[in-house]
Parts: structure tokens; C-alpha cells; sequence
């Protein structure tokens, strides 16, 4: 009984130890991530002094309403508040500049691959200059202060472009983390120019001219979905506006190459793996098991849809720089493989053939990083 009591004790001590010692790291992690966000996002805390009188309502009626018929808010937000400001550019183009639908991240707790690199935040703020706009990011906790300077900037003509939930903002329970652009507002609701109309959104994919109403939301809905987000990103702020004022457009491309070599090329060191890493690491999980066919068919046609997209833009817009067009050519073959990967039905088949897209993608980022180093 005695050695029992001190073994008890002893394993208590241990469980005692593990708990302390994941909880360390928690905090550990919790620090790092909201560093992160501090110094990538560059948030300016709001204050009621930010925001100027504004009228009981106003609606902006010089933005195109675009709406995407995919995963694509983040750049077309980009793209709708860039046309008010006269760089009407194909979504493609703002793609590149934010490095957004290039490279791959694994989803953090999880073995679900995105097809999607930057961190579209970081993106906008990389793209901006070479749209003619500077981005300045407002964050508060207090909804009347992100009442009052959402609607002082929408009467001074800047639309509003908010990171929120798409599934809190419609009534649904699925989480989707989303990118709209407020473009009026009245005394109890905002109206807003949804980027992606698929459901749950009430819209049809496609552009209408400036000055359509847009879909009609409640203060609190929109308040409500905004903080979702926050929650569930771990910001540590709730609420989140950006806008974009005019600057002198810049012309030196080569950060935005540089930018893109990293996001495809990627790393396995220190965070979730991305790039290439990520995809290479998801080929291990397909050829152990642990990825579902669904998960497959979640990924790889839309992966297929942008990469081939990404190749057409690169070959037309740099037609007379033989490097890029040479790489996009990389582009076009990775999405080959995606598409015949899609179709393929066993797993050691379906790693074969995304080993042949992994090098595809390395290829492409190496020349890129060869032509801007």
C-alpha cells in the first residue's frame, strides 16, 4: 500500500507537470499569435476622435458591385474598392500582387490543405501601393466606436471593407471566414457589396454598375459577425475595419515577385507548413491514410481552377518576359495533375500524381526567385 500511494502520487505529479506544461505552451502560443497580429495587421486602435460627423444615412454610388462564384473575397474586395478609385484590374491581377491564390497553407490543428498562400491581410497590405492606395487597418472592442467611424468613412466616400463570418452574417451555424465591402448605411442597417454569391449569401455571382442598393444587413448582424471572426481567428481586438486612402502608385515589381517565390516555395520550420512544404506534407497524410476522399475533392479542383487562372494571367500580361512566362507554364502543369488527381481514385495513385504538381509548383517558384532575387 505504501509503494502504491507514493506511484499514485508520483503519476499525479507527472499529470500535474503534462497540464502545466501544456498550458505553458498555450500561453506560449497565445503570445506569439497575438504578436503576430500586432505587428503584420499594423492595427490603429479606434477612438470616437477617429470618427467625423456623419449624416443618419448615405450610400456610396461609385463602386461596381463584383461578386465572385468562388472562394475569392479577399482579392475581390481589393478589386471592388480599387475600380472606385480608377485601377479597374482583372481579379487575377490583384491575386498576384497579394500573393493570394498561390501556394498552399495546412489548416492549423488539422490536416486540411488550402489552396491559398499569404495571409490575405498581409496580401492587401503588399498590393495596395501598386493599386495607388495605402491601407489603414482600425481595430476596437467597442461597437458604438466601430459604428460611428464605419459610417464617418462611408460618408467621406471610402467604402468599408470589413474581415467577418459569413455563416454568423446569413443566419447560418458553419463558420466561413469572409471579406465584404460596406458601401451605405442607414440608422438601423448597412448595406453591404457581397464578394462570393453562393449560399449562404442572397446573391447571384457576377458585376453590376455602381449605385445598386446591395444586400441589406442589421447593425447588430453585422457587429455579430464581425466579432464571430474575431473569436474564432483569435484577434485581440472584436471588431476590424480597413480602408484605402490615395497614394502615389508604386511601380517596382520586384517585392511582389520576391513575395510570391516565398508563398510558393514555403516553409516546415516554424508554424503550420506552407507552400510546397504544406503539399508535400499532405502527400505523407494521403499515402498514411489520414485524408478523406472528400477532403481531396475539397481541394484539388478549386486548386486546379486558380493555378490554371494564375498561368493564362502570367502568360498574357508578361507575354514579352520569357522567364515568367516559362513558369506559368509550371502553373499550367500543376494543374493538370490537380485535375487528374480529382478524377483518381486511389490513394497511392493520387500521391503520385500531386508529387508530379509539388514539383511543378517548386519549379515555378524557383525561376520566380531566380528572376527577382
Amino acid at each position: 500500500m505504501h509503494w502504491r500511494k507514493i506511484g499514485t502520487g508520483i503519476a499525479i505529479g507527472f499529470v500535474l507537470l503534462a497540464v502545466i506544461a501544456v498550458a505553458g505552451w498555450q500561453l506560449l502560443a497565445d503570445f506569439f499569435l497575438r504578436l503576430y497580429y500586432e505587428t503584420t495587421y499594423q492595427p490603429r486602435r479606434a477612438t470616437m476622435a477617429d470618427a467625423k460627423p456623419a449624416p443618419l444615412s448615405w450610400k456610396l454610388s461609385n463602386v461596381p458591385w463584383i461578386a465572385a462564384d468562388g472562394p475569392l473575397c479577399q482579392s475581390t474586395s481589393l478589386q471592388m474598392i480599387a475600380a472606385q478609385h480608377g485601377h479597374l484590374q482583372p481579379r487575377p491581377a490583384i491575386d498576384l500582387l497579394m500573393s493570394f491564390t498561390y501556394g498552399f497553407m495546412m489548416r492549423p490543428g488539422g490536416n486540411d490543405l488550402i489552396p491559398f498562400g499569404l495571409d490575405p491581410e498581409v496580401g492587401m497590405r503588399n498590393a495596395a501601393p501598386y493599386l495607388g492606395l495605402q491601407r489603414q487597418y482600425y481595430v476596437t472592442d467597442e461597437p458604438d466606436v466601430f459604428i460611428a467611424l464605419a459610417r464617418s468613412f462611408i460618408a467621406q466616400g471610402y467604402p468599408v471593407r470589413v474581415a467577418l463570418d459569413m455563416g454568423a452574417l446569413y443566419g447560418s451555424t458553419e463558420f466561413i471566414g469572409h471579406s465584404n465591402v460596406l458601401i451605405g448605411y442607414d440608422e438601423e442597417h448597412f448595406y453591404l457589396y457581397e464578394t462570393v454569391c453562393l449560399p449562404p449569401a442572397p446573391c447571384q455571382p457576377g458585376q453590376l454598375p455602381a449605385g445598386e442598393q446591395g444586400i441589406k444587413v442589421s447593425t447588430q448582424q453585422l457587429l455579430d459577425a464581425i466579432a464571430s471572426q474575431a473569436r474564432t481567428f483569435q484577434y485581440p481586438w472584436r471588431y476590424n475595419l480597413t480602408i484605402f486612402t490615395p497614394t502615389e502608385p508604386a511601380t517596382d515589381l520586384r517585392p511582389v515577385w520576391q513575395q510570391l517565390a516565398q508563398t510558393i516555395l514555403g516553409a516546415s520550420q516554424y508554424g503550420p507548413p506552407s507552400g510546397v512544404a504544406a503539399l508535400e506534407q499532405w502527400i505523407d497524410e494521403i499515402e498514411a491514410g489520414r485524408v478523406t476522399p472528400a477532403q481531396i475533392q475539397a481541394t484539388m479542383p478549386l486548386a486546379a481552377r486558380l493555378r490554371r487562372e494564375n498561368a493564362a494571367f502570367l502568360s498574357e500580361r508578361f507575354a514579352t518576359e520569357p522567364t515568367i512566362a516559362q513558369a506559368a507554364s509550371q502553373l499550367a502543369a500543376a494543374a493538370t495533375y490537380y485535375e487528374q488527381a480529382a478524377a483518381a481514385t486511389e490513394p497511392v495513385q493520387i500521391a503520385a500524381l500531386l508529387r508530379h504538381a509539388a514539383a511543378a509548383e517548386r519549379a515555378f517558384g524557383e525561376a520566380i526567385r531566380a528572376y527577382a532575387p
